[in-house]
């Protein structure tokens, strides 16, 4: 798919049909070891792909998500937030260009076991993604939106 017809196509999917293909995560999970951290400490941050139903079932918020893919980091400042933020929308940019539903998901990381999550590591940002029998089409998105100031 081209990017910004992706883009524009681009919608919260909270309808899922069935679980990802082991291709289809690494895919994902690809295009989250190439989105931009800051200052590149890479290491500073963890993936947990949960797809344990019995884990999903502890927590609300999810749609019935078949996974559930955790950003975590160590001691986070606003700067992994941010980080955070831009690895999950990597995720799911890959999960819609694959054809799968996706949803960015901020509400329900509290309610992570901290039993999956890595020793030390605090749940930032969250991804839902599963198959999906969603249609992805471009939407007519108007330019003002979000107010615009230019100063030349």
């Amino acid at each position: 798919m081209e990017t910004l017809k992706m883009i524009h196509s681009r919608k919260a999917i909270r309808k899922y049909s069935g679980q990802l293909n082991d291709n289809q995560l690494h895919q994902i999970i690809l295009a989250a070891n190439a989105a931009p951290v800051s200052l590149g400490s890479y290491d500073d941050y963890r993936l947990t792909v949960i797809q344990d139903q019995q884990v999903l079932s502890q927590i609300t918020g999810i749609y019935n998500a078949p996974t559930l893919i955790v950003v975590s980091a160590k001691d986070p400042t606003k700067a992994e937030y941010v980080s955070a933020g831009a690895i999950v929308h990597n995720m799911e940019l890959a999960a819609e260009d694959q054809g799968l539903g996706a949803n960015y998901n901020m509400g329900s990381i509290h309610l992570i076991p901290n039993t999956v999550l890595p020793d030390g590591f605090t749940a930032l940002f969250a991804l839902t993604v599963g198959q999906t029998s969603e249609e992805f089409s471009p939407k007519d998105i108007s330019d003002d939106r979000i107010k615009l100031n230019i100063i030349k």
